[in-house]
C-alpha cells in the first residue's frame, strides 16, 4: 500500500520569523511581546529562547531576512552590461516589485528603522541597510549627473521616494515598473548632464 507523502513542515525558526514579522508590522516592535510571538507561532514562550536570545535578536533576524529579500530582488533585476540609467531603472523596478510583494517585512524596514534602538540593534540595522544601499550607490556613482549634484543626497532622495511607495501604492493603478520609471525620471530631468 503506497504511503502518502508527508508535507514538510517549515523550520520552527522560520515559523517564528514569519509570526514575528506579522506582529511587528501590525503592532510595532514596542507593541509586540515575546508571548505574543509565541502565541502567533504556536510555540511555547520559553521555547522561543532556544532560537532567539531576545526580542532584539529576533527583530534583527526579521530585518535581515527582509533586507536579503530586497537585495536579491533588486540585484536580479539588473543587467550589468546596461548603461547606468538603465541599470538604475532596473534596480528601482526590482526594489519596488520585491518590496510591494512582501509588504509586511518591507514595512518594518521603513517604519522601525528610524526609531531609537539599543546600540547593538541599531548597529545591526544600519549594517543591513548599508548593504542594500550599496547596490544603488554603485549605480548612482556611475550616472552622468551635473557636477553640482551631491550624489549622496540624490541617492537618498530616490530611495526615500521608492521606500514610501508602500504607503500609497494601489495595485489598480500603475505597475511597480511604471512607478519606478516615473520616480527615476523626476530626478533625471533636473539633474542629468545636458
Amino acid at each position: 500500500m503506497p504511503t502518502a507523502k508527508r508535507q514538510k513542515k517549515p523550520h520552527r525558526r522560520e515559523t517564528i520569523i514569519e509570526a514575528a514579522s506579522a506582529l511587528f508590522a501590525r503592532n510595532g516592535y514596542d507593541g509586540t511581546s515575546m508571548r505574543d510571538i509565541a502565541a502567533e507561532s504556536g510555540i511555547l514562550a520559553g521555547s522561543l529562547y532556544y532560537y532567539f536570545a531576545s526580542k532584539e535578536e529576533m527583530f534583527a533576524a526579521v530585518h535581515e531576512q527582509a533586507i536579503n529579500r530586497l537585495c536579491t530582488g533588486t540585484i536580479q533585476a539588473i543587467k550589468p552590461a546596461a548603461d547606468p540609467w538603465t541599470r538604475l531603472q532596473q534596480a528601482s523596478e526590482g526594489y519596488l516589485t520585491t518590496m510591494l510583494s512582501s509588504a509586511t517585512q518591507s514595512s518594518l524596514i521603513i517604519t522601525e528603522f528610524p526609531l531609537r534602538r539599543s546600540g547593538k540593534l541599531r548597529a545591526k540595522l544600519v549594517t543591513d541597510r548599508r548593504r542594500f544601499e550599496a547596490i544603488f550607490s554603485e549605480i548612482v556613482d556611475a550616472l552622468p549627473l551635473a557636477p553640482d549634484v551631491d550624489r549622496s543626497y540624490w541617492r537618498l532622495a530616490l530611495l526615500g521616494m521608492l521606500a514610501w511607495t508602500h504607503v500609497w501604492y494601489d495595485n489598480k493603478g500603475d505597475s511597480p515598473n511604471q512607478v519606478a520609471q516615473q520616480l527615476v525620471d523626476l530626478l533625471k530631468e533636473r539633474t542629468a548632464t545636458p
